[in-house]
């Protein structure tokens, strides 16, 4: 198999592309893995496989064998910055809509580094609806719960991985696994049709 890989790998920097895209599909899952782990808005299925295919073709062409590390942990890793990178950038769109927030960095040039001392708190206090309507989802989402999606989507949230949660509530791995996607599913839904 690693001689497959090696083969594949030294063909598809050559430009051949049904190296590439045999290569890619042995590291599919990884892609898949990362899709359940992260959220990313308007990405569907194809949008992530398209994102995964272009990381994997840049990784591949950075790749050297002499570094130690495989093509699929040089690919998970850069996959995963890639994926991190656009959560960044989400998270900014988000924050541009502050209205006259100002960076600490801006604050200190134009005011000198005492600006921060005598900086209210105050002034990033979400809107009062905007609390109330993320406190309603909040216990809406908790009342839809069962006590088993309840413990797994908590001991989730803890990081707790799913063999110690069903241990602890003496459950199969499987049934904690299901009920952790239904709490998600739940979730999701609870926090998106607002």
């Amino acid at each position: 198999m690693k001689e497959r890989v090696r083969y594949l790998v030294l063909e598809a920097k050559k430009g051949c592309e049904d190296s590439l895209e045999e290569l890619f599909y042995m590291y599919r899952p990884i892609v898949f893995r990362l899709q359940g782990m992260y959220f990313l808005k308007d990405f569907d299925g194809d949008d992530w496989l398209q994102e995964g295919l272009i990381c994997f073709y840049e990784s591949l062409q950075r790749y050297n064998p002499k570094v130690g590390a495989s093509i699929g942990i040089y690919f998970k890793r850069n996959f995963e910055n890639r994926i991190k990178s656009h959560l960044r950038k989400q998270a900014a769109l988000k924050r541009k809509g502050m209205v006259g927030a100002i960076s600490w960095e801006a604050m200190i040039e134009d005011e000198g580094p005492d600006a921060i001392r005598y900086t209210s708190y105050r002034q990033w206090a979400p809107a009062a609806d905007d609390q109330l309507v993320a406190e309603e989802s909040l216990a809406a989402f908790s009342d839809s719960l069962s006590p088993l999606e309840e413990c797994s989507f908590a001991d989730f949230v803890l990081g707790t991985n799913a063999k110690t949660t069903a241990r602890n509530l003496d459950t199969s791995t499987k049934r904690t696994n299901d009920a952790l996607e239904r709490a998600r599913r739940k979730f999701f839904n609870c926090f998106h049709s607002q």
